[in-house]
């Protein structure tokens, strides 16, 4: 268990990273030659993504283990799925940073009305969005459907639900803060999803649920950023 509460601390750390680049103007520098990109697009396009990446793999690897699931044509269909999704991941995360560069700087985040604007602004938007979300939800559903088919050896203790709880409320705030703040997009629905998904799997092995730390904390997290962020944008 040290291991995976050590990756869940690491997604801690990565969320984050992800907020204070993306919610404060340390990283509003431009990188040269030509201010090509700002450093909230570069770290966005690639270390927080990469690290994200490798953490999810790592969780994977922690929750399958030695166990012969790996070797059932399930868990084939679940990894070929977790590489889908890692690529389109990826792919989102260079089509998205650099038309919100764009978008933001030369097209007055969308508000410009030409053609190459339009498309920045598409890109920027809406179809990067899509293929952000479509890896996003993919990585998950693998993670989550793997370890209910599998789970751990041993219940959660005292103390590793009060980690497991507390990353997860870290995440949850994550959520809510990027979300929050914002128009409610596609963002809210793909989370929801994944809440309801994790929800529904948690449910079903019931007084069990110590034996499943990752769908433990998706629900956790999940439910907070989400029901957190309807309760708000109602309120406001």
């Amino acid at each position: 268990m040290k291991k995976l509460l050590w990756i869940l601390a690491g997604l801690s750390a990565v969320i984050l990273l992800l907020s204070l680049n993306r919610l404060t103007s340390f990283t509003s520098g431009y990188l040269q030659p030509h201010d090509f990109l700002r450093w909230l697009d570069f770290n966005a396009m690639l270390p927080i993504p990469l690290a994200s990446v490798i953490l999810y793999y790592l969780l994977l690897k922690e929750v399958v283990k030695e166990s012969s699931f790996v070797k059932s044509k399930v868990y084939t269909l679940l990894f070929l799925f977790f590489i889908a999704g890692v690529y389109f991941f990826g792919a989102s995360s260079g089509t998205h940073e650099v038309t919100n560069y764009l978008n933001t700087r030369f097209c007055d985040a969308g508000k410009v009305d030409t053609q190459i604007c339009n498309i920045i602004s598409y890109n920027d938007d809406e179809f990067s969005h899509i293929v952000y979300y479509l890896g996003f939800v993919l990585m998950n559903i693998v993670l989550m459907v793997t370890e209910y088919n599998i789970g751990q050896e041993k219940g959660m203790t005292k103390k590793a639900k009060g980690i497991v709880a507390a990353n997860a409320i870290f995440i949850g705030l994550g959520i809510f803060a990027n979300l929050a703040f914002e128009e409610i997009g596609l963002d809210l629905y793909f989370f929801g999803s994944m809440m309801a998904l994790s929800l529904y799997l948690l449910a079903k092995k019931g007084w069990k649920y110590s034996y499943y730390p990752i769908l433990f904390y998706f629900a956790v997290s999940y439910s907070l950023g989400v029901v957190g962020t309807v309760v708000y944008k109602f309120l406001a």
